[in-house]
């Protein structure tokens, strides 16, 4: 395959026997990393077809049909005999090469990566505070902290953020998990002291097979009680004061008895207020 590196099995060349070459040309040290190394940590199914790996302070010829980078260092685990970086190191790499404008993709894919297990979200902010440069900073200290919390997507984080926080609403339990008539079910934003369910719905997760789920979801939240208001891209992006009134009028309906904000001269909680006596 390459100086001093030979396959020595008859048949094609497999996917993980070009990540174990890749490994021995990167020597002691080294690391495969970004998609690989999510690839190897069981993250992303699908295997990239082009290898990704990284070295301290050298240079080492590259094989066909890889990429490899020089790093300041290396925080390096073991994923399936090979060595990868870590869980933590690997999504600062992968939300760092994303451009400017997929923010959205860096927030889901670190939820991803947290709700899976394979790192919390400290691990992640303590591996941010050994890199001193890092062009994302920003967006990863603010996201990780509602994420650790639940959120699992950037649409759900717009809803804690722009719509329940901003107007001064209770914060509800996110990712709520309870028990359905077909088993463990979760629910995006629950108040359960009232009985109130947000769910925050986007085009690509709410259709076909998956919005009759939710539609069961909703029948079985109501046979209990509950009480489920669904909001889209639309609501949530662009008609957020509308929505967090909808939120509040629920709750206040089912004994709340807390105030809306307003969030600026020109939101309509203003002129709700007065009418219920709240701020």
């Amino acid at each position: 395959m390459a100086h001093g590196i030979y396959y020595a099995h008859t048949g094609p060349l497999t996917w993980m026997a070009r990540a174990h070459a890749l490994a021995l040309r990167l020597g002691p040290g080294g690391a495969l990393t970004t998609e690989t190394a999510a690839h190897l940590h069981g993250i992303e199914t699908r295997a990239p077809q082009v290898l990704s790996g990284a070295v301290v302070s050298r240079q080492v010829q590259r094989l066909a049909g890889t990429r490899v980078t020089r790093r300041r260092a290396l925080d390096i685990v073991t994923r399936q005999g090979l060595p990868v970086t870590s869980a933590a190191s690997t999504v600062l790499d992968l939300v760092a090469q994303l451009p400017q404008s997929q923010w959205r993709d860096a927030v889901h894919l670190m939820a991803r990566w947290v709700h899976s297990g394979k790192v919390s979200a400290d691990e992640v902010l303590e591996a941010l505070a050994e890199r001193q440069r890092y062009p994302r900073r920003s967006l990863v200290t603010t996201a990780l902290e509602p994420i650790a919390a639940g959120i699992e997507s950037i649409l759900e984080l717009d809803t804690l953020e722009g719509v329940i926080l901003r107007h001064g609403l209770p914060r509800p339990t996110l990712q709520a998990r309870g028990q359905g008539p077909h088993g463990e079910i979760r629910r995006d934003a629950e108040w359960e002291p009232y009985g109130v369910v947000l769910e925050s719905d986007g085009r690509l997760f709410h259709s076909g097979a998956s919005l009759q789920t939710d539609r069961r979801r909703d029948r079985y939240a109501a046979r209990t009680g509950r009480v489920t208001l669904r909001a889209g891209h639309a609501e949530i992006r662009f008609g957020r004061c509308d929505l967090a009134i909808d939120i509040f009028l629920a709750l206040r309906s089912r004994g709340y008895q807390g105030d809306i904000l307003a969030c600026s001269p020109r939101c309509p909680a203003r002129t709700l207020c007065p009418a219920l006596n709240c701020t």
